[in-house]
């Protein structure tokens, strides 16, 4: 199984964000490695960087 860790594609920096993370140890899967037990899956502050860029680039007042 892959898992990717949300904050590594995230506008906001995971250590003063404020978010609360659902990490992959949550969903008790049996086939993952420990370094990925720590992942976020699930994030309530998440921001796409291409949302903001997408916001940036439609911005008037650039």
């Amino acid at each position: 199984m892959l898992t990717l860790n949300m904050c590594d594609f995230c506008s906001h920096e995971r250590s003063d964000c404020g978010a609360q993370p659902a990490l992959a140890d949550l969903l008790n899967l049996d086939n993952l490695d420990s370094e990925q037990k720590g992942s976020v899956v699930a994030c309530d502050k998440y921001i796409s960087p291409v949302d903001v860029l997408k916001e940036r680039f439609h911005d008037p007042n650039l």
